[in-house]
């Protein structure tokens, strides 16, 4: 990004807490973007992300942060909610956040926690937002080669009836992400990227959401 000059732009990234998130917002901010950042625990991302409220006012760009769980589709539709109310839009929505390998549970809805979570509470999300993106913008659906792991089940995408296998229910959720894009409206480029992926012996997945 060396060089790029986005002082005009706003964008909200998912999963400021840790990781990618932070980074990706840490990156925009020190080009001048307006950056919304959205995360479940705004305590953890309010501590996450002090360096990059000093670089957005080191360089003229903003940052705020938005609660958002994407595991429970009522807390998806307020923050939707609360960013329709408000009115400003978007020229880049980038979908970053989501668990890995979890044990087995279900969302607050009642959905597999990885399906429900890095799919759905995204789907649900932008669907819901869809008309603030600015004619010309982008949306960026973070996808992972862990893909490879599985296809998507669509006869049981909750595994009631499949034994539950931590990263082939990941394996699926990527899959579903990468096969079917995040809806947009006309005039709006869609994209998927993955950020390499490496399992090694003794590796210890994050069970957390960012």
């Amino acid at each position: 990004m060396s060089g790029a000059d986005l002082r005009s732009k706003r964008i909200m990234i998912t999963g400021v807490s840790a990781g990618l998130g932070v980074e990706t917002a840490r990156s925009l901010v020190a080009h001048g973007a307006q950056v919304v950042g959205a995360a479940r625990d705004l305590t953890k991302a309010k501590a996450a992300t002090e360096q990059v409220r000093k670089d957005a006012t080191a360089n003229g760009g903003s940052f705020e942060l938005v609660e958002l769980d994407l595991a429970s589709l009522k807390s998806v539709r307020a923050c939707a909610d609360a960013l329709l109310t408000k009115g400003d839009s978007f020229d880049v929505i980038i979908a970053n956040a989501g668990v890995m390998a979890t044990p087995f549970g279900h969302t607050t809805d009642g959905f597999e926690t990885q399906f429900g979570t890095n799919h759905l509470g995204h789907f649900v999300l932008v669907n819901r937002i869809a008309r603030l993106i600015r004619k010309g913008g982008r949306l960026i659906n973070l996808s992972s080669s862990g893909h490879r792991f599985s296809n998507v089940d669509l006869e049981d995408p909750n595994f009631a009836r499949t034994p539950y296998e931590p990263f082939v229910a990941y394996g699926r959720s990527k899959t579903q992400t990468s096969s079917s894009p995040l809806p947009s409206t006309k005039g709006t480029g869609n994209a998927a990227c993955a950020p390499r992926l490496y399992i090694r012996e003794g590796y210890e997945p994050n069970w957390g959401a960012t």
